[in-house]
């Protein structure tokens, strides 16, 4: 049986620049553009593919046609129909601001439950962004800034009408989630990972390096399949002397890429080490949410503030950790195991989850406001704010001089977003983009 493709279908008033975007999107001149309202009369489309995926674009007639058409009532009987069997849609409107029927527009579309992108036409320069205040409270989630003419933010478009198209149903037997334990020889890994999945399946030694390769297993959470990696020690790469070791660092680092969240274990009998503080920045390079745990708890002597105090002293250490959760534990005595996949599952969910453009434009706006950041909203500004991708979470500020964002700027950016997004412990990347040079 052949594949269904989803369709995405653009509706708007007449005259808005269907026609317009959807000879953009599709790159070839295939709908009529004329100035003359009502002139597309058929539903018109297309195959796209973007991205890897696949999906019908469809340009529909304008829905305001007056009720003295004689076609009128089929068109509108006819679109309406075709857009219930759309998977997205793409309300268009234009810049500076909804016009009446706009919020009939809203009426209909609120009704079928299908996922919309609000795409505001004609913000032909970023300076005109602001006016999308105009638009958020119609309600919607997904409200992009565009200019089919010129071709204003096309791609960022068709991402997010990838992203918004029916999710792949996950394999029968894909893992829901994949964490990589790292760490120093000998701090636990192989321990750990028996601990997870209820028996020995890794080779448990006091020998540093007893595992050279790393080793996949599954286990059930919450009736949630969870794959658990577990890897040979990273050593300093200026102590690796032999093909093994070599080999070993590699896998690890493999692991780290390919998982989704990432357990670094410190031995606490040993504290911070120089390696341990190597493998944390390899894990922040791969922009993979982390946890530190601190391994061999029940072997340390404790008194009320002794958590406290090493977690103080880590921190001092290596002031990135404090970006990520902490938590003690055993992987011998089962101490906190639960709380430290409970973790892990929280942070993997945050990881996946999407912002609103309307919330996250109010953040920026009030982080501008407060001048929490030096020269933000005077010298700097963010024009528009935009999440483009999950896992990790990727942000694209429209902004007035790129220049102006250096990386200190740009880091405490990325700090108040993820405390006033709850998600810390997870790395966002922010893509800056300057206004574009008339040529």
């Amino acid at each position: 049986m052949a594949k269904k493709i989803p369709v995405v279908s653009i509706i708007g008033r007449q005259n808005v620049g269907k026609s317009t975007l959807f000879n953009a999107l599709i790159r070839q001149k295939k709908a009529i553009v004329d100035a003359t309202p009502g002139l597309t009369r058929d539903i018109i489309s297309f195959t796209v593919n973007h991205n890897d995926a696949s999906f019908i674009l469809s340009d529909t007639p304008g829905l305001d046609l007056a009720d003295s058409s004689a076609l009128s009532a089929a068109i509108l009987e006819n679109a309406r129909a075709f857009l219930e069997k759309s998977s997205v849609i793409i309300l268009l409107m234009e810049n500076p601001a909804p016009a009446g029927f706009d919020y009939d527009l809203a009426g209909i579309v609120r009704k079928l439950s299908i996922p919309v992108i609000v795409a505001v036409n004609k913000m032909d320069h970023a300076e005109e962004f602001h006016n999308l205040d105009n638009f958020y409270q119609m309600g919607f989630a997904e409200i992009l800034p565009i200019s089919a003419l010129k071709k204003v933010n096309l791609p960022l478009l068709l991402d997010t009408i990838v992203h918004m198209l029916p999710a792949k149903r996950q394999p029968a037997g894909e893992a829901y989630m994949k964490i990589s334990i790292v760490g120093r020889p000998n701090s636990g890994k192989s321990t750990l990972l028996n601990s997870l999945i209820g028996y020995t399946r890794s080779i448990v030694s006091d020998i540093p390096g007893t595992t050279r390769d790393s080793v996949d297993e599954d286990f059930i959470f919450h009736e949630k399949r969870i794959t658990v990696i577990d890897t040979a020690g990273i050593h300093r790469k200026s102590r690796i002397t032999d093909n093994i070791d070599y080999y070993s660092l590699t896998r690890s680092l493999e692991s780290i890429r390919r998982c989704d969240v990432v357990i670094n274990l410190i031995d606490a009998t040993q504290g911070l080490t120089e390696t341990d503080k190597k493998i944390a920045d390899e894990i922040i390079g791969a922009k993979k949410p982390m946890i530190i745990a601190i391994n061999k708890w029940d072997a340390i002597e404790k008194s009320t503030n002794t958590f406290r105090e090493f977690t103080d002293r880590l921190i001092f250490q290596f002031y990135r950790a404090q970006d990520f959760p902490i938590i003690s534990i055993s992987a011998r005595e089962k101490l906190r195991i639960h709380r430290l996949v409970t973790m892990a599952l929280e942070l993997y969910e945050k990881s996946t989850r999407r912002i609103e453009t309307s919330k996250l434009n109010k953040i920026i706006e009030d982080i501008q406001a407060r001048s929490n950041v030096p020269m933000l909203g005077a010298r700097l500004k963010i024009y528009y704010a935009t999440q483009t991708e999950t896992r990790p979470p990727q942000f694209k500020l429209f902004v007035n001089n790129a220049e102006l964002f250096r990386k200190e700027i740009v880091r405490a950016i990325e700090k108040i977003l993820q405390k006033r997004l709850d998600m810390e412990g997870i790395p966002l990347n922010l893509a800056i983009e300057g206004k574009k040079k008339s040529s």
